[in-house]
């Protein structure tokens, strides 16, 4: 009966790595039925009974990845080859899934008596639509704008009689934000096609780039392919 028993499994191996190709250690490989752990040298060896998995592939500092493999025939399947991004340790804003950074846009401030604007030259910030999910390394809070056909992604007004200032222009909410790791968030948007840039905010209010003038930073945002 044991015999019997290690006939129907197969020998599932493989390896995974980085894009640069260096071995990643302690890389999970689970489908629920059959798991796998990647060793020092990135290699991983399971026994399953014969089946085509799916594997979840996770990682504590890379970004999780997905394998199939069809291990239902008599032979052991070819070795597989697994590659996981690693997880950016530069503060700021990443497009999922290639942990891009997301380009960055020079915004204005221009000021009257009765309004702020923040603006950008729309002509440097691509269409975006659908679902979009941003990996965001923690420095400060951001907000995700919507531009107006003027360009501006938030616009200051004063209130009659007063020296307070109510934001005219709305935040694009969040559909879900998971968080993976500290300081490390992984967030998703649903967005009417348009134009979005997020911007960052310290305590309620923007961040300069430059104390001394009215430019700000800002990034583009652009879902991939758009």
């Amino acid at each position: 009966m044991i015999l019997l028993l290690v006939a129907c499994d197969v020998e599932i191996a493989g390896v995974v790595a980085t894009p640069a190709g260096t071995p990643v250690a302690g890389a999970e490989l689970s489908d629920g039925r059959c798991r796998a752990v990647s060793g020092a040298d990135g290699r991983f060896l399971t026994r399953c009974v014969r089946d085509t998995y799916i594997f979840a592939v996770t990682h504590p500092t890379h970004a999780g990845g997905e394998s199939s493999v069809d291990a239902s025939g008599a032979m052991s399947p070819p070795p597989l080859s697994v590659t996981l991004t690693p997880w950016p340790e530069a503060p700021g804003l990443y497009l999922e899934p290639a942990l891009q950074p997301l380009a960055a846009v020079v915004v204005q401030r221009s000021v009257t008596t009765d309004e702020q604007r923040f603006c950008v030259d729309v002509a440097g910030v691509p269409e975006t639509r659908g679902p979009v999910e941003v990996f965001d390394v923690h420095a400060v809070d951001w907000r995700l704008y919507a531009l107006d056909a003027d360009g501006c992604a938030l616009r200051l007004s004063r209130a009659p009689g007063t020296s307070w200032w109510q934001p005219q222009g709305t935040r694009v909410a969040e559909r879900s934000r998971e968080t993976l790791a500290s300081g490390r968030d992984r967030v998703r948007f649903e967005l009417e096609p348009g134009r979005y840039v997020a911007l960052a905010w310290y305590d309620g209010f923007l961040v300069p780039d430059n104390a001394s003038d009215d430019t700000w930073i800002g990034w583009a945002l652009a879902a991939p392919g758009a």
